[in-house]
């Protein structure tokens, strides 16, 4: 009978685990996109920060710009932290987008 019951448990526990795998990339904001709201997420801290408020008004005011910049998109928050938490524990896919971030960043500022 315990034979059984050890038998049943794992049986269950592979279910369990092959049924929760899924494809991390399948719901994921693309790099080229990420690269963009990224791009803007940098602007406009550097722009808040600019300001000379209190340090909780900027990071209210930063926040309230962040959701502009995530409806410009048509990205929800979460969408927008799952995608930014994939892409930071997959080192060298962060490094290609912020590659490509810093060298947007760095013409933006030559041609200001």
């Amino acid at each position: 009978m315990r034979l059984f019951n050890v038998k049943y448990f794992c049986l269950l526990t592979f279910f369990i685990i092959t049924s929760c795998q899924f494809d991390e990339k399948q719901d994921l904001i693309d790099k080229d996109m990420m690269v963009q709201i990224l791009i803007d997420m940098h602007l406009a801290e550097e722009s808040i920060e600019q300001l000379k408020y209190e340090k909780d008004t900027l990071e209210a005011l930063f926040s309230r710009k962040e959701m502009e910049i995530l409806d410009k998109y048509n990205i929800s928050e979460e969408l927008y932290r799952r995608s930014y938490s994939y892409y930071f524990f997959e080192p060298e896919e962060l490094d290609k987008i912020y590659e490509v971030m810093l060298d947007s960043l760095l013409l933006y500022q030559q041609t200001k």
